[in-house]
Parts: C-alpha cells; structure tokens; sequence
C-alpha cells in the first residue's frame, strides 16, 4: 500500500517498494500557480514549467520527466501512477480536512476550549463553499473506472465523511455561535474571494455550513448512497442535528424504518457476505442507538420496546459463529481458510473516544433482552477481561459496571454455549455437536442472489478439528482485474462451491425450502430442497453430521438431482495434499466453462468406494497438535471421478498472491432429464482414521422389489467394533415400507440412523419423518407428522431423547 503522511511530506506519497516519495515535482508550487480568485485550482491557470523532476532539473536530462505529475497522473507507457489524485483525497482530504476537523471538534467537547471550535468553524466553512461542487462520478475513479457516485471520495466514503462532518458541526455548534472573530474573519475572506455569501453575521456562517454540507447532501442522497443502512444512518443525523428536539416524531419514524429493514430476515438485513458486508447492518444499528441514546434518557428502551427483533440481530452472528473463530464465509466475505477471531456483530475498539462505546451499547441489550451471550461477547472484545470497560467517556461508574460483568460471567461462563440453528428466512442451516477444542460445525447455505451473493446454493461447509475444512472461496479477488474479471468471477461462480453444477451454468435467483430439520443428542440432519435454483424435477441435499464420539464426528452427505444432461459435484477442502484410491489418474479434459481449475486426472466411470484422503496444511497457524486429515469416501452409482487443481487468492496481503489446491469433481451425463444421486462420507481424524469401512447396501420393498439407487442404505463400521446403518429414501419414489435385508429392518419413514454396539446391540435410533421402524426386537412407532426424534436403548428399553 503506497503511504501517504499529509503533514510530515505534503504532496508527496511513498512507494512500498523502493521507498521514493513521488511525484518528483514540486507541485505545491504548480498548485499554487493555477488558484483563481476564489482560491480554487484550474489546470488551465497552472504554469506547466513548473513540471519537471527536481531532481533531473537539467534540459535534456532523460529523467527530468520521470515521477511528474500535473494532476492527472504520471504516464509512462501503458501506465499511469495517479500519484496527486491518490493524494488529495487519502492526504489532503481525509487527514488535513476532515482529520482536522474529526480531531478538533473531540478536542473541543473534551476541553471547552473555544480555539478548537473556531478552527472548525473555518474549516467547516470553507468545506461548505465548495463540497457540492465536488462529483467523484466526473471526476474520480474507482476500480480505474468512473462509474461511482460521491464527493470528494467515493459513495460509501462519501457517505461516512459526509455524516462526520454533520456530527463535528454538532458537536461545536454552540461555540461558533458565540464566536464573533469567527464570523470576522470569515467575512473579510468572503469579501477578499468575492464570495456569494459575505458571512456578515453567524446566521450566514450558519446557512453556509447547513446549506454546503447538510442540506446539500438531502437533497443528492445519491452521493452519499452507501451499503445499507449506512446512507439512511447518515440522512438521520444529518436530520437531527437540523432539527432536533422540534422533529422528535420524525427522527423515531425514521429510525423505525432503518430498524423495521435491518431486522426483516431472521433478524439481519439478509444481505450476503455472512462475515463482511453482512455485518454492515448490525453494527450500523448499533452504531446509531448508541449515539443517539445520548439524546434523552430511555430512548433505546423506547425504542427496543417498538422493535423486539433488535435482539436477533445482534444474535444472528452469535448463532452463526462457529467454534469461536469462524464464520461460515457465505458470498462476499472473508478470505480462503482463514480464521475469523471476534464476534462480528458490533465493533468493539478499546479506548474512550466520542463514538458510543460498543461495550456500553450491549450490556444495555443484555439490560434489556436478558441475553448472557452479549454479556459474554462484550468481554470477549475486552480481551477476555473487564480491566478498562467499558471504554466510555460517558460512563458514570466503570469500576460498577466491571463488577456487574464480572458476575455475569461468572455465572454464565465467558463463552456462549449455541446449538444447532437453522435459520430459514437468511437459508443457512448449521448443526452442531462437541464442546470445547472438539467443537464440530456442519453447514448448508441454501439461496442464490442478493447483494453481495454468490451463485453458491446448497454449498456445504465443515468446521471441526479446530479448522474450515470445507471452506469457502471468500471475498472475489478484484485484485487480478476487477470484479468483472475471470479470477473474481471464479470465486462467485456455482462451480467454485462444495455443491452441484447442472449444465455447466450458475444458479439462477432463487431459494431452498428446509423440508427435514433434525437435532439430535449424536444423529443431526438437515435436508433442502431447492429446484428453483436451477427451474429443474429435483436438487435437493440432506446433510448428516454423526456423532462417532464426544470428540469425533463423520458427516454423510446425499445429494439428488434431476433435470438436465450434466452434474458435476464439486468438492474442495483447504491447503494441503490429497492421496485418491481407487481411481486410476488418467489426464482428462478439463471442465471448462470459464472456471479456474486445471489438471484434470480421474477416470470417466468409477466403483462405488473410492476414496481421497486429504492431507490439511495448517498454513494460518489456527490449530497446535497432530496433523488434520479430512477422508472422503464415495459411493455414488455410475459416476465419473476426477482429481484436479483449483485456483485460490492468498488475499490481500501480498501482491497477486495466490496458489492451487487439490480439488475433487465427480460427473454424471446423460439424456435429459437425467437423474443422479450422489453420496458420501466425509471424516476429520488426526493420526488415524475411527472408521474401518463404509459400504452401500441393498433396499428392498416387501414383496423383495429392488429399490433403485436414489434411496440409500449405508453402513458405516467404526474400529472399536460398533456399526452405522443410514437410510434415506427417496420418498417421491418409496414404498410404505422399505427392508434392508442384512440387518432386518423395516422402516415406514423418510430417513433413519441406527447405532449398535459391537456385540451387535441397539445403543441408538434416530427417526425422521417416519410412523415406524423396527430391528428384531427393537420397534419405535411415532404419530404421524413428527419430524424428528433420537432414541436411547438400554436392555431393551427405549426411550426418546429430549
């Protein structure tokens, strides 16, 4: 990143690399040479002699053009190094201007002292004169292209600058009114400059200031338009500070607005980027109460009272947070295997300031939801530790509200205890089990579209181990071109997610029903069902996580898909290495199709049984211990398998880092429609493996009828002796009673799990959608229309599981 310090070398940035400051000429003076009589800059005014390197002044000397910038850029070749227009806004504007502004109106409110509030007042006033005049759109960039509304920076810039300024004008509005040298001296430049306005009296000042910056932005909220609710934040201030007390009744219809839209998808926005631009709405929300419950007191009661699903949103990343240090990265979030270590739905920052303090903000939520786990986030943000909180200059007794944390956890713990969710109106299901560094985390997404989406329905994820062994992509690598570019256009393509592609095309808008929801004490399973992704009979998956131990699960995956003539089934875990047996490695065309893949190896039909073991590089250091393998065993019928090279972004920490991952493609083609069914078993182990095998058996109807291969029957054998038989029936196609014959059960339902011991004893059953099943002299009947239930069996008695 170029550096750029506006008050120890103005005009000047620094390269990373070779550390000169560039440009080479001094355009201070150029700058200079061109103001009119308003005091602002035309290129036409300028004295172009000034634009040479200073350090090659001679003419002829082949370097007295080298690092010159008039404003438009240095140019050389093909290239061109905006070195000036970097600089007028990441130095002049944001650390001159605005900085100053920021730093002085806080040191105003801190001190009382007059001399800041009249140095903002001359700031405020002269950014006033000319802020509407600013268009980023005509005159910026972004991305090297001038598509992007604002001001003097970019729309969601734009937008935050904007509100900060209504916020510093609020903040000394009552020293400038006293301020008479102020309006003096404002008026003799107005008169100097010829200005409009000739700040006679405060009320011009005040009209200025209001009408240049306020005013001016009400009325082009396109400017400022920005990630919601960050626009909609900056017009409420803006309002406020206008008209407050007189707009009560507006300012609360408004910010029921905000919060009615923040809160209307299981609590969220329901925009994507889960970790990213997900977050934007409750810390925006959150951002906005805490300031403007300064304004009187029980404004939050008043309006938490108006708005109950404040509690979900900030819960939404408590339930979503997974094994304390991710977050599934669903859409534009995040980055490949990397951890996520905080809470993301507010902003904790150490240190008072004048921004509302987050830790005051959510143990006033804890004060009025009763919610530990905001208790328990808040000092997590602290460090683990109530020293300094709640970092509020605002705060009448922080020694008390330490001890009241204090007690919270120690009575709740410092860490929330969240079970499996599914929330269905956001479509993301997780199922949970294990405790402590044995947390395991299973999770299916299951919509395509909206903002900031990727076409990544039914895209399954695994945490466990301590690591993301199903990790997303993350964030589109706009840096290798873009975000139209063929490297970010990977990262949001269906075919670079854990899920199936049909025909070689991306998901449509559209999203999955949960139509099985199960969580058990060791059986877990969610099912979807989602065919409007792809306007096809069938694609639907039912995820399995399975308890082998407290510490130790194994996940069954199935997968059904009808319609179309090609499904590829795409499956990719982190860094690291991957061994295949029972696939002979032949080189094999390429999928295609504009994805980043390459080295295609595997064979077009394959034996149900195959298997890959990947080895998992801990390459972020997440996870001390014996090293992580994750094993995938397949048995899909009439299926092709293939290994090949996926292509990953490191993230922004390098220039154009990036690196290739082994990855697996399993492939079906036939005629239209055609229908697949594909399943495996997927298990995290360190050292070795805790299942000996797993295999595919038969189903029969009760006449001895062969079931077709949608229903599955599998059984898994652990290696201390104890055995897994799974069965899911395709229930468009079953019978009312399904047999499988090797261990005699009959079945009447959906989906069952049976676990025995290794003397051949039932410990466990889980039945889903089901009225009956039965094993010897083991028999569970249910009533009709119950979902789901786990069952306990000792020495023949059974009993169901709460």
């Amino acid at each position: 990143t170029w550096q750029i310090d506006a008050l120890a070398h103005p005009w000047k940035v620094r390269c990373p690399h070779c550390r000169e400051f560039f440009p080479k000429n001094d355009f201070a003076a150029y700058h200079r040479s061109g103001l009119d009589e308003q005091g602002v800059f035309e290129p036409g005014r300028a004295d172009r002699a000034l634009l040479f390197n200073e350090e090659h002044p001679e003419e002829g000397d082949p370097l007295r053009g080298f690092g010159v910038d008039d404003g438009e850029g240095f140019v050389e070749g093909e290239k061109r190094w905006r070195f000036i227009g970097a600089y007028l806004v990441y130095g002049q504007w944001k650390q001159l201007v605005l900085g100053g502004i920021n730093k002085l109106s806080a040191a105003y409110v801190l001190t009382g002292e007059g001399g800041y509030a009249h140095k903002v007042g001359v700031l405020l006033d002269r950014v006033a004169d000319l802020y509407g005049s600013f268009d980023f759109e005509k005159e910026g960039l972004a991305y090297e292209r001038s598509h992007s509304t604002g001001y003097v920076s970019t729309w969601h810039d734009a937008c935050e600058e904007t509100r900060e300024l209504a916020e510093a004008y609020d903040r000394v509005f009552e020293g400038l009114r006293e301020d008479g040298e102020l309006v003096a001296f404002l008026g003799k430049k107005a008169a100097e400059h010829g200005l409009e306005n000739r700040k006679e009296m405060f009320a011009d000042v005040q009209r200025n200031i209001e009408g240049g910056i306020l005013r001016e932005a009400l009325e082009h909220a396109d400017k400022i338009h920005s990630n919601y609710p960050r626009q909609e934040n900056a017009l409420l201030v803006m309002e406020t500070v206008l008209s407050w007390p007189d707009n009560r009744e507006r300012v609360h219809a408004l910010l029921d607005e905000i919060i009615g839209a923040a809160t209307a998808v299981d609590g969220v926005t329901g925009e994507k980027g889960l970790a990213g631009y997900g977050t934007i709405g409750p810390q925006s929300v959150a951002q906005i109460l805490g300031l403007f419950g300064r304004l009187e007191e029980g404004f939050l009661g008043e309006v938490y009272g108006r708005h109950p699903k404040l509690r979900d949103l900030f819960r939404f990343h408590v339930d979503t947070r997974c094994l304390g240090r991710f977050y599934p990265h669903v859409g534009d979030s995040g980055g490949f295997t990397r951890p996520y270590d905080r809470y993301a739905g507010v902003p904790f920052a150490a240190g008072a300031g004048l921004a509302a303090s987050m830790f005051s903000f959510m143990w006033r939520m804890y004060e009025l939801t009763g919610e530990a786990a905001f208790v328990q986030v808040l000092y997590e943000g602290n460090g683990g530790s109530t020293e300094g909180l709640p970092h509020d200059l605002f705060c009448g007794d922080p020694e008390a509200f330490q001890a009241e944390v204090a007690a919270i956890i120690e009575k709740e713990g410092e860490k929330s205890n969240v079970g499996s969710v599914n929330k269905e109106e956001w479509h993301i299901g997780i199922l949970r089990s294990g405790a402590g560094e044995h947390k395991r985390a299973l999770w299916l997404h299951y919509d395509a579209g909206g903002r900031h989406c990727h076409r990544d329905g039914m895209n399954l994820g695994l945490f466990a181990r301590g690591m993301e062994l199903l990790p997303e992509f993350g964030y589109p690598p706009v840096q290798f071109g873009g975000w139209n570019s063929e490297r970010a256009n990977w990262y949001k393509m269906t075919a670079g997610h854990n899920t199936v592609v049909v025909d070689g095309v991306d998901q449509r808008d559209g999203a999955g029903k949960t139509t099985l929801w199960g969580d058990g004490e060791w059986f877990k399973v969610i099912r979807v069902a989602a065919e409007e992704l792809y306007g096809i009979e069938r694609y639907e998956r039912t995820a399995m996580l399975v308890d082998i131990s407290e510490e130790e699960s194994y996940v069954m995956d199935l997968f059904r898909v009808v319609g179309g003539t090609d499904h590829a089934r795409f499956l990719h875990s982190g860094f690291g290495e991957i061994a295949v047996e029972g696939v002979v490695l032949r080189e094999a065309e390429e999928y295609g199709y504009g994805t980043q893949m390459r080295n295609f190896r595997g064979e077009d039909l394959v034996a149900p049984g195959w298997s890959a073991d990947w080895k998992i590089e801990d390459r972020y250091g997440v996870r001390p211990g014996e090293e992580v393998h994750l094993r995938y065993t397949d048995l899909t019928k009439e299926t092709g398998a293939f290994v090949a090279e996926a292509w990953v972004s490191l993230g922004y920490d390098e220039e154009n880092a990036e690196a290739w991952i082994p990855r697996l493609m399993m492939r079906r083609q036939g005629e239209d429609p055609l229908a697949s069914t594909f399943v495996g078993v997927l298990e995290p182990y360190e050292g070795k493996s805790s299942i000996n095998n797993i295999s595919r058996l038969s189903l029969e109807t009760e006449d001895g009828g062969v079931l077709g291969s949608a229903h599955v029957a599998l059984e898994v054998v652990l290696e201390d002796g104890r055995r897994d038989l799974i069965v899911v029936l395709d229930m468009e196609h079953a019978p009312k009673v399904a047999i499988q014959p090797e261990w005699g059960l009959q079945l009447e339902g959906e989906l069952c799990w049976v676990r025995v011991d290794a003397k051949g004893e039932i410990e466990r059953v889980a039945l889903g959608k089901g009225t009956r099943m039965g094993i010897g002299r083991v028999e569970i009947e249910r009533e009709e229309g119950m979902e789901f239930g786990e069952f306990r069996v000792e020495e023949g008695e059974i009993g169901e599981i709460e």
